[in-house]
């Protein structure tokens, strides 16, 4: 007995300081960019995989637009998310800005609650690192891919468990020579490896399938007001899905010496807990996936809070119809940013300015905290007020050279994307870059001008970046000028990278040569063939 009470409590000391030990880290960590997460690839794959669906009230950025303002660097940025479950829901969160406040609102409430309450984000985090493993990755593929059929034989494996087990205890008792477990672990052997060449994709998606069920009801039971809703969601969907984790079980369990691999072979376990359970996982998919969805929330919540703790220089989001006003935007992904206010007093934008001015960072930044604003509620910026918006932009365009498309022919199908859209009644942010400059002057500057010209309905908001002054003449009576500008020195050139309104006056091109070493006969003679 006294033997007893020491090892029970020794055991009692050593979960303590195991949790202590797993708390500090957390808090370490917290407000900070952990050094080891999720890559892209892993991100991406339940958006990929459930694209014909999305977040209610929301739309879904195109490719174009996603990749135009570094939306993967983004969401590197904000993503501190403890399992890919959650890396996985906040890149497909990112992907849908919504158009409803109130979903915006619930969101809040749990990222406030995470930020003030210590003790509940920390136990919420404990839960989910059972789900911070590699492979917990491909949980996505077990609930949105087709599964297999169910074998005829299915039946057969439990008994044939049964038996191993019974030829086991005969053989300890030694009714039976060892050769008889020998026998039986041979024939499963052979069994074993022949079914888990067909279901080998499916085991492994299915690996941690029981474990989120698991972590899922340990956060149902977590003794905290604020989780009320979410629980609430979690019990519904539990109630006929929880069992299924009793038969995955072994699936997930596994040893550095592989011993546990033995035993789970000679009784069939993978094989006979599979099949027990993919009719289960069959007739319940809508709760498994929902219950997915539901702990992948709450992760991205957590790792969203931590983000503002870290980047504290931010406002809440501010939605009305008709007015489109910024003050001290910035972009979070610049090292040193330089802070901007813009009022949208006019729908329709062109913003001029030399190379390296800033006006491509000026394009992303106000695209970039649209759809932070729309998404994870708040904005980069001392004060945003705007009406809710869809983004589209063209910006970045290169050949393609798989398909053979030129960099005009890609330039021309990406703005015709902001022309087809512009036709709904949805209110858009059609960003542009240099419209249009695949081609020659004549035709760029006639082309621009219409498709501009096109895109004034009184409904949509359009920002343009160009260096065709001669643009900004055409399209004076509906179209606002603001520009960026430098300052040339013997020094060289510097920025200011503020926003000034008018077009530019100033060109900087010839002086970069100059500044980058260009033969000063170059230089020279082409300032000439300007005065000319």
């Amino acid at each position: 007995m006294t033997n007893f009470t020491f090892l029970h409590s020794f055991f009692i000391y050593l979960k303590k300081r195991f949790g202590r030990s797993k708390r500090q880290k957390l808090r370490d960590s917290w407000g900070t960019i952990p050094a080891a997460t999720v890559d892209i690839e892993t991100a991406e794959l339940y958006f990929e995989l459930n694209k014909e669906n999305s977040i209610d009230n929301s739309y879904r950025l195109d490719e174009n637009t996603w990749h135009d303002l570094d939306m993967d660097e983004l969401f590197e940025l904000i993503n501190r998310t403890t399992s890919p479950t959650g890396a996985q829901y906040l890149f497909y969160l990112l992907k849908h800005p919504v158009f409803e406040k109130r979903t915006l609102d619930n969101r809040e409430e749990l990222i406030n609650a995470f930020l003030s309450n210590q003790e509940l984000r920390e136990v919420v985090q404990l839960e989910l690192q059972s789900l911070a493993e590699p492979n917990a990755k491909n949980l996505p593929y077990s609930l949105w891919k087709p599964l297999p059929e169910n074998s005829g034989y299915a039946g057969v494996f439990p008994f044939l468990s049964f038996i191993a087990l019974a030829v086991l205890l005969l053989t300890i008792f030694q009714l039976l020579p060892i050769l008889a477990v020998v026998t039986v672990f041979t024939i499963n052997l052979a069994i074993h490896y022949s079914i888990k060449r067909r279901l080998d994709l499916f085991l492994a998606w299915s690996e941690y399938l029981g474990v989120l069920l698991k972590v899922a009801d340990k956060i149902r039971a977590l003794p905290f007001p604020e989780l009320r809703v979410v629980q609430n969601t979690l019990k519904k969907n539990l109630k006929n899905t929880l069992s299924i984790s009793k038969k995955l079980f072994t699936l997930s369990m596994k040893d550095p010496t592989g011993f546990v691999e033995y035993i789970k072979i000679y009784f069939l376990l993978d094989i006979s807990g599979f099949y027990s359970a993919l009719n289960m996982i069959k007739k319940h998919l809508p709760e498994l996936r929902q219950t997915f969805e539901t702990v992948g929330y709450l992760d991205s919540l957590i790792s969203i809070a931590s983000f503002r703790l870290q980047y504290k220089n931010f406002c809440q989001p501010t939605f009305e119809q008709d007015t489109y006003s910024v003050e001290g935007i910035y972009n979070p992904l610049l090292e040193k940013p330089v802070l901007n206010s813009f009022p949208f007093e006019i729908k329709n934008i062109l913003i001029t300015g030399s190379n390296m001015a800033g006006k491509t960072t000026f394009l992303k930044t106000l695209g970039v905290n649209a759809i932070l604003a729309q998404t994870i509620n708040m904005s980069m910026a001392e004060k945003y007020q705007t009406p809710f918006i869809k983004v589209i932009s063209s910006i970045g365009r290169s050949d393609n050279l798989i398909s053979g498309k030129s960099y005009y022919m890609a330039e021309v199908e990406s703005i015709l994307r902001l022309i087809q859209a512009s036709k709904s009644d949805t209110i858009h942010l059609f960003i542009m870059d240099e419209i249009f400059r695949g081609t020659n002057s004549v035709e760029r500057l006639a082309a621009s001008a219409e498709v501009l010209q096109h895109l004034v309905n009184g409904k949509d908001y359009t920002l343009v970046a160009t260096h065709d002054l001669q643009l900004t003449e055409l399209l004076n009576s509906n179209h606002r000028n603001f520009h960026f500008r430098e300052t040339v020195s013997k020094e060289g050139l510097s920025f200011d990278y503020k926003l000034h309104s008018g077009s530019s006056k100033t060109r900087n091109a010839i002086a970069l040569l100059e500044y980058a070493g260009y033969p000063k006969s170059i230089v020279e003679n082409a300032t000439k063939r300007i005065v000319k």
